[in-house]
């Protein structure tokens, strides 16, 4: 087994402070879901994920402070759109693990 070295702790410091927090959060999830669709305004994803405009604002911030999201203005309204479309698979292999898991803990209460 090969040692984790400086740069690969350094890599995975910088990813948990950055795309790990980013993703920290259902409501999140849910909005990065809903622009997998396709761009969508901060309203259009409000009804979406079934919250506020503010709220989704908020979320929108964080997600475009670390590079998730991009944005673009069309006349009075903000359009947000994926910066990495591959995000959703990955989250989607997490939630296949995810469901692994659960199913591996049923398993063993049944016994």
């Amino acid at each position: 087994m090969e040692p984790i070295d400086d740069a690969l702790r350094a890599e995975l410091t910088e990813l948990t402070a950055t795309l790990c927090r980013a993703l920290n959060d259902p409501k999140r999830l849910v909005i990065l879901h809903a622009l997998a669709a396709g761009p969508a305004s901060v309203g259009r994803l409000a009804e979406l994920a079934g919250a506020t405009v503010a709220n989704v604002s908020q979320h929108l911030a964080v997600l475009r402070e670390r590079g998730l999201v991009d944005s673009e203005r069309e006349g009075p309204n903000v359009i947000y759109s994926l910066r990495y479309p591959e995000l959703i698979d990955t989250i989607g292999a997490l939630r296949g693990i995810l469901r692994a898991e659960l199913g591996r803990r049923q398993r063993m209460l049944a016994g």
